[in-house]
């Protein structure tokens, strides 16, 4: 239960907020002093501070640096009568998670409180605030050829003002890359807005992009301020864009051309200046050419197109990701040192495919770190099912997973029409015959064979190789 502090100089305000908030589960006090607030905030934790952007005596800068000061773990929701634009980019800015226009709507307010990390939500659902440029998201680059292009890539790209088209399969890190665009941009100190277009229905699209004015539509009881405006100066993250609807096409569109948005209700032009950095799963141009996605908005959007490669991609990169989902699973955890997996959990977690990607290994990982034995290791065992099961090499009850790689070997000639085993068999004879060319030297083969050594040994170990 999320313990939340209504800060208002209007007692009917502090009481309106409290009665709806604890019928539907919250724990709620209230203040209409900024000074007894912060006594409050001392002697007891709150999740949330809600609070009006002028208090008696207290502007909202003010109490939201003393807030911060007593409790940096609480995210703050300003609200105000009026809404001004500047006030609410500058407390987003510096961390704020909301900033709603009264009278309050509660279904926007219960969006907000819902969040998982409210702390690192804006004003509506699915909009992110970026971290700092000193706090940048950590990543591993990897060793892999056509990573560190992607890497080369970023830095070109980031310092201009292109549009960019980053185009990759789900959970290989889209939104990631984008953040490192714009923080190698000279915008990097402006907002980053990351927005997931899958959630944006059609009907609110408009609203949610460009914002709209009171009375604009059924429901729309207050004036909303749209991602473009609040990421102007920096940069937009428009993800799975794809999803976008013609109209919406048109408006973005229009808004690339002419620089200019506006809201839906409203006659009044914009000014903007957004990067935009978009992302996809799809072919964007072959979608184009089926009436799907227009044409002219994929040119404009298609400056720079960067094209991330799938985790199976990488190659040894696995090992790296592996070692680094592990070591940031323990933080997480408390423990004092990293676990490791054992030569049977390696071995599938090498073999397997990885449809879901760097988002599949993190979860398969922060999962598996449940299960650790005595001696610091993560059994086959901890691992998903689909894993286990990879390329028939699944660990039975019978025996180890070198045993089956070893009943596959020997009878991978009755079973010609499996590839697997006639692949397995021929990979173990080029290893053994690398192994005696270098006179058994693993690092040297790890050279030739042009694999990680973690790799070679993993190998040698399934598959039974005894140097």
């Amino acid at each position: 239960m999320k313990n939340i502090l209504v800060v208002d100089n209007q007692i009917s305000f502090c009481n309106l907020i409290k009665n709806f908030l604890t019928k539907i589960g919250y724990q709620v006090e209230t203040s209409t002093q900024a000074s007894h607030a912060i006594q409050l905030i001392k002697e007891s934790y709150f999740h949330v501070v809600i609070c009006d952007y002028r208090l008696p005596n207290t502007d909202g800068n003010v109490f939201f640096e003393m807030i911060r000061k007593v409790s940096p773990d609480s995210a703050v929701i300003f609200t105000s009568n009026q809404i001004n634009l500047k006030n609410v980019v500058t407390m987003i800015r510096e961390g704020a998670s909301g900033y709603l226009s009264k009278p309050i709507n509660p279904d926007e307010l219960v969006e907000i409180l819902e969040e998982d990390h409210i702390k690192k939500i804006n004003t509506v659902k699915n909009l992110k605030k970026e971290a700092p440029i000193d706090n940048q998201p950590e990543y591993v680059v990897g060793n892999n050829k056509r990573a560190k292009e992607v890497q080369y890539n970023v830095n070109k790209v980031g310092p201009t003002n292109y549009s960019v088209i980053i185009e990759g399969k789900t959970g290989t890190g889209k939104e990631l890359y984008a953040r490192l665009i714009h923080q190698n941009s000279s915008r990097r100190d402006q907002p980053f807005i990351a927005v997931d277009c899958g959630c944006l229905s059609k009907e609110l699209a408009g609203s949610g992009l460009f914002g709209h004015e009171k009375g604009a539509f059924t429901g729309a009881i207050s004036h909303k301020i749209g991602f473009f405006e609040l990421a102007n100066g920096g940069t937009i993250f428009l993800d799975e864009i794809s999803n976008l609807s013609s109209d919406i096409q048109m408006a973005l569109l229009r808004a690339l051309q002419e620089k200019v948005i506006r809201k839906v209700g409203g006659t009044k032009e914009i000014p903007i200046d957004v990067r935009i950095i978009s992302a996809t799963n799809e072919d964007l141009l072959a979608k184009s050419e089926t009436l799907g996605f227009r044409e002219d908005l994929f040119y404009r959007l298609s400056e720079f197109v960067l094209k991330i490669p799938t985790l199976k991609e990488r190659g040894d990169d696995l090992f790296q990701f592996i070692d680094f989902f592990l070591e940031k699973t323990s933080e997480e955890l408390g423990r004092q040192e990293p676990p490791q997996f054992t030569d049977e959990a390696m071995a599938l977690l090498e073999a397997y495919h990885w449809p879901g990607n760097i988002r599949e290994l993190k979860n398969a990982i922060k999962r598996a770190c449940l299960y650790i034995n005595k001696n610091n290791l993560i059994p086959a065992t901890s691992l998903p099912e689909r894993i286990r099961n990879t390329h028939r090499l699944s660990v039975s009850s019978n025996g180890t997973l070198a045993e089956t790689v070893r009943e596959n070997h020997n009878t991978y000639q009755e079973e010609e029409k499996d590839l697997k085993s006639v692949a397995l068999m021929a990979e173990s004879e080029k290893i053994k015959e690398v192994l005696k060319d270098v006179k058994y030297n693993k690092t040297k083969a790890a050279q030739r064979l042009n694999i990680h050594r973690k790799t070679l040994y993993t190998k040698l170990k399934t598959m039974n190789i005894g140097y």
